[in-house]
C-alpha cells in the first residue's frame, strides 16, 4: 500500500478554493481593510478547509506585517518565568500572533537571530540592563517584567510584602527572619558572594522595605543577621534558611521572597527535625504552583504571573498595530493562606 505523500497548501490553493485572487487571501491574512464581509468568511474557511499556514518568517522578510512576539527568558528562575510565559502564549494564541521564546544566558542578548528581528515585539522577563547595541538588535516595541525597559509591567512588590507581615506579626510573631533575592555587589554584603548574571531588582527592593517598615511599624527591631539574601532558587533558600535557623535566636518565622526558596526553607528546616508551622511559619512571594503541592502548602504572596504575560502581549499588539495600549498600574496582590503558618508556640513566646 502506497501511502499519499502530504503536501502542504499554497496560497493558491486558498485562492481556488474560495474563487479569489491570490491578492484577496493575502489582504485577508494580513487584515486589510476593503475586503467584503462574505468574501472574507469564504477565505477563512478556505483556509480552514485546506490547512494553510502563514510563514510568519517569510511574510516578515516580504516586508508583510509580522504577527510575532518574541520572548527572553532567563535561565533562572524558571518556574516564575513558565508562568508569565503561559498567559503571554494564551494572548497570542487569541489575537492570531506567534509566540517564540529564546532563553536569556549570563551575557544576555548576544546571539539574536533575524526571527527576533522581524518580530513585531519583545517581551523581557527579569531581563539584565541591555547595552544600546544590544537594544538596537530588538524589535521597536519592547515591554519588560521586573526589569528596564521602555514599558514595564510590575506588582505592587511592596504592598504584597506588608501583607505577609501584617498577616505574621496577627499571628502573634515577633522574631521574624527575611530572605531577600537578589542584590547587587555593591550592597552585598562579603559573606554573600555575588554570581554572575545576577543584577539589581526592584522587586527584591521593594519587598525588603515592606519587611523592615513592617517591622518598624509594629514597633520591633530587626537584628542584622535576620536578613538573608539568596537567589531565588531552592538550594539558595536552603543556604539562607541554614544562617537563620543556626543564630542564638532564631527566628520564629520566615518570610521568603521567591517560592522556589521557601521550598527550600521547608526542607531545610525539616532536615534539622523542624516541624512546620508549629516549630517555624513560612510565608512565600509568587504562589507558584509548587505552593499548593508543597507539604505543608505553602502560605504565600500571589502575584498574577499569567495575567502579567498576557496584557504584556496585548500592548505588544496594540503598539505593533498601531494603536494606543493601556498600560495597567502595578498588578495588585494577594496572601493565600495555607498550612505552613501558624501562631507561635507557648515557649517562643517566653523567650
Amino acid at each position: 500500500m502506497v501511502q499519499e505523500k502530504k503536501v502542504r497548501a499554497t496560497l493558491s490553493d486558498v485562492a481556488q478554493r474560495a474563487g479569489v485572487s491570490a491578492m484577496t487571501v493575502s489582504n485577508v491574512i494580513n487584515g486589510k481593510a476593503g475586503v467584503r464581509p462574505n468574501t472574507r468568511q469564504r477565505v477563512l474557511e478556505a483556509i480552514e478547509a485546506t490547512g494553510y499556514r502563514v510563514n510568519a518568517v517569510a511574510r516578515a522578510l516580504a516586508g508583510g506585517q509580522s504577527r510575532m512576539i518574541t520572548v527572553f527568558s532567563p535561565q533562572f528562575n524558571r518556574p516564575y518565568a513558565s508562568e508569565v510565559i503561559q498567559g503571554a502564549a494564551l494572548a497570542a494564541e487569541g489575537l492570531n500572533y506567534d509566540l517564540i521564546v529564546m532563553m536569556l544566558s549570563e551575557q544576555g542578548f548576544s546571539d539574536v537571530s533575524v526571527v527576533t528581528r522581524l518580530a513585531a515585539g519583545a517581551l523581557l522577563i527579569q531581563p539584565s540592563h541591555v547595552n544600546h547595541w544590544q537594544r538596537a538588535a530588538l524589535p521597536v516595541h519592547v515591554v519588560s517584567v521586573d526589569g528596564p525597559g521602555e514599558l514595564q509591567l510590575t506588582v505592587d512588590n511592596y504592598g504584597g510584602a506588608r501583607l505577609a507581615m501584617d498577616y505574621l506579626l496577627k499571628l502573634g510573631h515577633t522574631r521574624i527572619g527575611f530572605i531577600s533575592g537578589l542584590e547587587s555587589p555593591g550592597r552585598r554584603p562579603a559573606s554573600h558572594p555575588f554570581h554572575p548574571g545576577q543584577h539589581d531588582r526592584d522587586d527584591a527592593d521593594e519587598r525588603l522595605r515592606g519587611y523592615r517598615e513592617g517591622m518598624a511599624a509594629a514597633g520591633l527591631d530587626v537584628p542584622h543577621d535576620y536578613v538573608q539574601h539568596s537567589d531565588y532558587t531552592k538550594p539558595g533558600g536552603e543556604q539562607a534558611t541554614a544562617l537563620l535557623l543556626g543564630l542564638t535566636r532564631p527566628p520564629s518565622a520566615i518570610f521568603v521572597s521567591g517560592d522556589a526558596m521557601a521550598l527550600g526553607t521547608i526542607h531545610a528546616a525539616q532536615d534539622r527535625g523542624l516541624h512546620i508551622p508549629r516549630d517555624l511559619s513560612v510565608v512565600g512571594f509568587d504562589d507558584l504552583p509548587i505552593a499548593a503541592a508543597s507539604r505543608p502548602g505553602l502560605t504565600t504572596v500571589r502575584q498574577p504571573l499569567a495575567q502579567i504575560g498576557e496584557v504584556a502581549v496585548q500592548i505588544l499588539v496594540a503598539l505593533a498595530e498601531g494603536r494606543e495600549p493601556a498600560v495597567p498600574p502595578p498588578f495588585a496582590t494577594e496572601l493565600i493562606e495555607r498550612e505552613s503558618t501558624a501562631p507561635p508556640c507557648s515557649e517562643e513566646l517566653r523567650q
